[in-house]
């Protein structure tokens, strides 16, 4: 009822202001104002009511959620609750397991230690048998090492001497090889010296024989060449002759053509 009031009223002025502009003016300005401001005042009331819609949905929903998360966290719970029962059976059961298997294996390990003693007495009994044949082995090796001892130092001994008679030996031995030694290199030297003198001899020979054959092969040479002269002399010789004999022949030839000429000009 207060809401239809107000706006009766409000509608009142709207329609007073309106006919005053209207008086005044001839225009709805103010109408015109009222009716735009209505028309957002509308706007923004639906855009409220859609937030308050979608808050209320959401709000729904968060509600939803927190009805679901605690419903499964009561199941969970509940489950949580059901395990730790089991596990504590367990825990009862294997409490009493373990009395019984520490009892048991208590009794085990009491009969075991007592036959790991007996055995323990007996391989002791055995053991100190095994000594007594040890110290008596000990014993006798004892005596077989002094006397090997006492052959070993004989042998030193002896050998000791050996090595001072083989010492003197190898300084006779050595002595007698510098002195051949001494003769080799002796020799060695006579050797190089008899080697050098061959070898300057071979040398002159070598000389010799290359200047006798220089000697033979110039004169060998020289030979040739007047052998070749020789030749070429006689050569030349022959030619010469024989173009003087043709040249005596043509001569002749010629002066007896002449005197033909003169007969038969006489005859005529």
């Amino acid at each position: 009822m207060l809401k239809v009031a107000s706006e009766r009223q409000a509608l009142q002025l709207l329609l007073s202001g309106c006919l005053n502009e209207i008086e005044v003016f001839g225009k709805l300005q103010p109408l015109l104002e009222s009716v735009m401001a209505q028309e957002a005042a509308e706007q923004a009331m639906e855009e409220t009511i859609e937030r308050e819609k979608n808050t209320t949905a959401a709000v729904r929903q968060l509600r939803n959620d927190l009805r679901e998360e605690k419903l499964d966290h009561e199941e969970k719970m509940k489950e949580k609750k059901k395990g730790l029962v089991a596990l504590k059976e367990q825990l009862k059961t294997l409490k009493m397991d373990t009395a019984v298997s520490t009892r048991y294996l208590s009794k085990e390990l009491t009969a075991a230690n007592e036959h790991e003693r007996r055995l323990q007495r007996t391989q002791l009994q055995d053991l100190l048998k095994e000594l007594g044949l040890v110290q008596q082995q000990i014993d006798i090796e004892k005596a077989v090492h002094a006397t090997q001892a006492e052959f070993l130092r004989q042998i030193a001994a002896k050998m000791q001497e050996d090595s001072v008679s083989w010492a003197s030996r190898h300084d006779e031995d050595l002595a007698a090889r510098e002195k051949e030694l001494e003769m080799l290199k002796q020799q060695h030297a006579r050797d190089l010296l008899e080697l050098k003198k061959a070898e300057e001899k071979f040398k002159m020979e070598q000389a010799l024989k290359r200047e006798r054959e220089l000697k033979a092969t110039e004169e060998r040479e020289r030979a040739e060449f007047e052998d070749m002269r020789e030749a070429r002399r006689v050569q030349a010789a022959i030619i010469i002759q024989a173009w003087w004999r043709g040249y005596r022949v043509r001569k002749a030839l010629a002066g007896s053509g002449k005197k033909t000429k003169k007969v038969s000009k006489k005859k005529k």
